[in-house]
């Protein structure tokens, strides 16, 4: 099948090789950069000519230098929340990036030996660092120590501009960086050519695609048919900002790893969403939740959710068809050495309708957030196997990072579950692979429960510590806080459910209106938020009215209210959570006439 242009990594010869890089293995940026050798001789004519030529260039570089000043600082400029981005056009970027490398070029060049050296290659270390501007359009490669691959070095911000003010803009709208991690799912391309089709601003969304394939298997860029006979489809309109990370599926090792390579892509774009490569977007989805997140007046914010299900959702035209959004508020222990994993989330319309509304926990299925939460909470590269655990780490490292988790106001894609689509029900998955660094998901269960303090007392402190310090938790806020505000007991491996008080939008109020900082840099945890008594609202909502029922029915007599109770109290875990209401529990058992199991 005939394939776009998109950048494509592809491995070979057992490795990864770069954008730029040769079939020798070398790199292309750096072997046009060789010095050339110089013909021997001269004569005062070339002399002359080449010292006017030198004034000329000397007089044109101080000109093009004080003329693209202004718009290097333009791009350090603070994020507003509520007003337009400040513009940091593409093609000033170019122009930029060209003086940049033209300078060092011509520094190489009057750095270069004399003539009688210049048949001895140069050492490629010595020209490496001029790869660092090829950041739109390229990867510097590095290798991975873990796992022996070539992946893309991590993005780092401009010297001197702070991370939380830098803003990417093509044609003045803020960049969007789309990452999809994809496992032989044929849907990976219908997913970036829904979001490039369905965007008002189609030129500012970057794909990021790490795509883990079979030969045969359907490409992340490959259009339906070939683009010399329909050019006008998405993946060949927009070809240029589709990046491909190519890899051998028989070396996929899960979703951890994947979304890993995929942050590695990242090359400071001002937004950054995260799907799953079976998803649909709606018509204008990229302004939508653009809005919805600057309606936070939070940098910090995080719109994270599990996705509603693309059946009965999307109309033929593309429009949205749902009122209602899940938020993110159930979660319990499972698992050894346990984890929280999250369960079915509550779908309603939102009780508070004009801003996203907080909540405690992150999906990695949806994830919108400004770039710099990319770079600042990485994927860990250490977890192999994980399936599931991946986003309780990612959203409590976050929130100890000073990240603020809501869900959005209104859906703006949908996810394709196997559930209801007998299509993906036989997608493969990554355990099917055989590789040799396929590891011990035990293990890095471990690692991931130790780095974010979840792991059981009783568990050997022999777990891996590869890099826990840059995969590990933030400064800006204390961990046990997290599990405080959210009723999470690691050592009795409990957690309350926080529907009651999430979904009733007490969460947001007593927290995002009464505690976000004035600056809009997150919700300051230092003073009164700290003390917010969280079981104290879940009681009144959810485990008082419980009780009372419980008491009402054994006080009655009523057998059919005892057992609407007890199913409640099962529901909820009530004695769990409140040890002290057994007795009453085992009172309206006997009168339902069962035994406490």
């Amino acid at each position: 099948m005939e394939s776009s242009t998109s950048t494509i990594v592809k491995p070979e010869g057992g490795g990864f090789r770069g954008l730029d890089d040769t079939k020798d293995g070398t790199s292309m940026v750096q072997n046009t950069m060789r010095p050339r050798q110089r013909r021997r001789g001269s004569s005062a004519a070339q002399f002359v000519r080449l010292s006017a030529l030198a004034l000329i260039v000397s007089w044109t570089g101080l000109l093009f230098f004080v003329w693209a000043t202004p718009s290097r600082r333009a791009s350090a400029e603070p994020v507003p929340l509520a007003s337009e981005f400040p513009l940091r056009d593409a093609a000033r970027r170019a122009r930029e990036a060209a003086r940049i490398a033209a300078a060092a070029s011509a520094e190489q060049r009057q750095s270069a030996p004399s003539a009688k050296h210049d048949t001895e290659a140069q050492p490629l270390d010595a020209v490496a660092p001029l790869a660092v501007h090829q950041e739109r359009d390229g990867f510097t490669m590095e290798r991975d120590e873990q796992t022996g691959l070539l992946v893309p070095t991590f993005w780092e911000p401009p010297v001197g501009v702070d991370e939380l003010a830098h803003v990417d803009a093509v044609n003045g709208e803020p960049t969007i960086f789309l990452m999809i991690a994809s496992y032989r799912d044929w849907q990976c391309r219908d997913t970036a050519a829904s979001a490039l089709a369905r965007a008002t601003h189609p030129r500012r969304v970057v794909v990021a695609a790490v795509q883990q394939n079979r030969p045969g298997d359907v490409g992340c860029a490959d259009p339906p048919v070939p683009c010399s006979e329909d050019p006008h489809q998405p993946l060949c309109k927009y070809s240029s900002q589709v990046r491909v990370y190519a890899m051998d599926a028989n070396d996929a090792t899960g979703p951890v790893y994947a979304r890993h390579v995929g942050y590695r892509m990242y090359r400071g774009e001002a937004f950054a969403l995260q799907v799953d490569a079976h998803c649909v977007f709606v018509n204008g989805w990229d302004v939508g939740i653009i809005d919805q997140w600057k309606r936070t007046r939070n940098e910090m914010a995080v719109l994270s959710t599990y996705l509603t299900d693309l059946e009965g959702s999307v109309s033929p035209s593309g429009d949205s068809l749902r009122k209602t959004r899940p938020i993110m508020c159930n979660s319990d222990f499972e698992g050894s050495p346990g984890y929280l994993r999250h369960g079915a989330q509550p779908e309603r319309v939102p009780a508070i309708r004009d801003v996203p509304m907080l909540q405690p926990y992150w999906a990695a299925g949806f994830s919108f957030a400004r770039g710099h939460f990319v770079h600042r909470v990485r994927y860990d590269c250490c977890l192999p196997m994980v399936f599931m655990g991946e986003e309780i780490s990612i959203g409590v490292r976050a929130w100890t990072h000073g990240y603020d988790m809501y869900a959005p106001q209104a859906s703006v894609l949908f996810h394709e579950y196997a559930q209801k689509s007998s299509r993906r029900r036989h997608v493969p998955k990554f355990w099917e692979s055989k590789g040799a660094r396929r590891a011990n998901g035990q293990k890095s269960l471990r690692r991931l429960t130790s780095l974010i303090k979840m792991a059981p007392p009783d568990m050997p402190d022999d777990w891996d510590r590869t890099k826990a310090s840059l995969y590990g938790l933030g400064t800006d806020r204390p961990v046990d806080l997290f599990y405080k505000l959210a009723l999470v007991d690691v050592s009795r491996r409990s957690a309350v459910p926080l529907c009651q008080f999430v979904d009733s939008g007490d969460m947001h109020r007593m927290l995002h209106d009464a505690h976000l900082r004035a600056d809009g840099r997150g919700i300051d945890y230092t003073g009164a938020a700290r003390q917010l008594d969280v079981m104290k609202v879940i009681d009144k909502r959810l485990y008082d009215p419980i009780s009372n029922q419980l008491r009402r029915a054994v006080e009655r007599g009523d057998k059919n209210l005892a057992r609407n109770a007890l199913s409640e109290a099962q529901r909820t875990k009530l004695e769990k959570h409140h040890p002290e209401l057994r007795e009453l529990v085992d009172e309206a058992r006997r009168l339902k006439g069962a035994q406490r199991s």
